[in-house]
């Protein structure tokens, strides 16, 4: 079921999160047609919002923070966005500290032994070849706040050590250089302020963008495999709808789901590992739990990595007697609800019969690893895709880097700029 006119370019997008849906809506402003194939039953991916208890809830916290002028516009463009000020702590060691950490504070509130290995760590600062993010970390912050929070917090997310990741990592992440730009409170990380849409939560922006669509999303259709023409390009796209195996005969298919799932469509393994994260919503009887938008919990045996609250992203929903808080968890847990209200309970953030209701939702794909030598794997998946001159990977999950919903949009515009050249594919009004 092919409905582009004729002579018309056919092209099929997989996956109908952020990345499948900014391609196809900067796509269809370029005067394009596209068929976009979403195996689950609702748009969104890891960006959807669902209202719970009258509180619009994203799948975690999200927040638009970016330095692309235009990514920025082209959003304010489709939905009304508001200005937060950025209200974000870390939680450590049962204290409530500055995010990002100000080294500070952590001399002024910790015992002194804590801030001479602060101090003496980052005079002392080692030399390392940088083949880890290991030695990135150290090199630029020396051991002492390597030791006090980078080591407890990468195990807690990603499941090893700083040893077995790659340097790529913590380049990619850290966007200080150091602990000057710390001390300095610059680079990207120390945002002051951060976008976000005045209502309808992050699903506000994917709406806006799948309205703006030429052509259909299809939901319950997962995409099974590929037919490839005599030149060896991927002529068709088959998925399954309604119990039926179905077959979409395209010109250039667009991938944004996992790397490691298109490969096995090819009969190709990848060494790529993505962390699963577990997402943890409790609805608490009382009117705020904290004064702030998330908080990230430091402590490597807490089991939260960060937490929100949705009420705070949302200051003109009428006032109620409770509030929802989200916790993400990516340590492997078979008891994640119990661990969460354990860490809370520790923080005296809630008791436990304040809590009224539970809900726990599990992503497979939540974070790209970067173990060491992925980098490999990578390439080779680059190679393998590469192999069809009309395939072309997106986003988070396909690309696997791990970048942010604003990277994502740049990085569909910088795909079809490379395809269709920069005339034709523009973020602006």
């Amino acid at each position: 079921m092919n409905q582009a006119t004729a002579g018309q370019e056919r092209i099929a997008i997989i996956g109908a999160g952020a990345s499948g849906l900014a391609l196809g809506w900067l796509l269809s402003r370029a005067g394009k047609q596209v068929t976009v194939f979403e195996a689950a039953p609702r748009i969104g991916g890891l960006a959807r919002t669902f209202d719970w208890h009258g509180i619009p809830c994203d799948i975690a916290p999200h927040r638009l923070h970016t330095n692309d002028v235009d990514v920025l516009n082209a959003v304010r463009a489709l939905v009304p966005l508001r200005e937060h000020r950025r209200h974000s702590r870390i939680l450590m060691r049962d204290k409530q500290i500055q995010d990002p950490i100000n080294p500070i504070e952590l001399l002024m509130r910790f015992p002194p032994a804590t801030g001479f290995k602060l101090v003496w760590g980052f005079l002392n600062r080692p030399k390392l070849p940088e083949t880890s993010f290991e030695a990135l970390a150290l090199n630029r912050y020396g051991r002492g706040l390597y030791d006090f929070f980078f080591e407890p917090y990468t195990k807690k997310m990603f499941g090893v050590t700083p040893a077995e990741i790659s340097v790529t990592w913590g380049r990619e992440k850290l966007r200080s250089s150091g602990l000057l730009d710390v001390l300095k409170r610059q680079s990207k990380t120390f945002f002051h302020t951060f976008w976000y849409p005045q209502q309808g939560g992050y699903q506000a922006i994917l709406d806006a963008m799948q309205a703006r669509i030429r052509g259909e999303v299809l939901l319950n259709a997962p995409v099974s495999g590929f037919d490839l023409d005599h030149a060896g390009r991927i002529g068709a796209v088959r998925y399954r709808q309604g119990g039926e195996e179905r077959t979409f005969a395209c010109d250039r298919v667009f991938s944004t789901i996992p790397a490691t799932y298109l490969a096995r469509m090819f009969g190709e393994d990848l060494a790529l590992r993505f962390k699963r994260i577990q997402l943890v919503y409790l609805d608490i009887a009382k009117p705020e739990v904290m004064p702030y938008q998330w908080v990230y919990f430091g402590d490597g045996d807490v089991a939260i990595n960060r937490m929100a609250e949705f009420k705070h992203f949302h200051p003109d929903l009428p006032p109620t007697d409770h509030s929802v808080l989200c916790a993400e968890v990516t340590m492997d847990s078979d008891h994640a609800e119990s661990d969460v209200i354990q860490a809370l309970t520790r923080y005296e953030l809630i008791r436990p019969e304040e809590i009224r209701d539970s809900l726990v939702l599990d992503e497979k794909f939540g974070y790209p690893v970067y173990d060491k030598g992925f980098e490999d794997a990578r390439e080779r998946a680059e190679a393998l895709f590469g192999r069809f001159g009309n395939l072309h990977c997106v986003g988070r999950n396909a690309e696997f880097r791990h970048i942010e919903t604003d990277e994502d949009i740049a990085s569909a515009a910088d795909c079809l700029r490379g395809i269709y050249g920069t005339d034709s594919i523009s973020l602006g009004a």
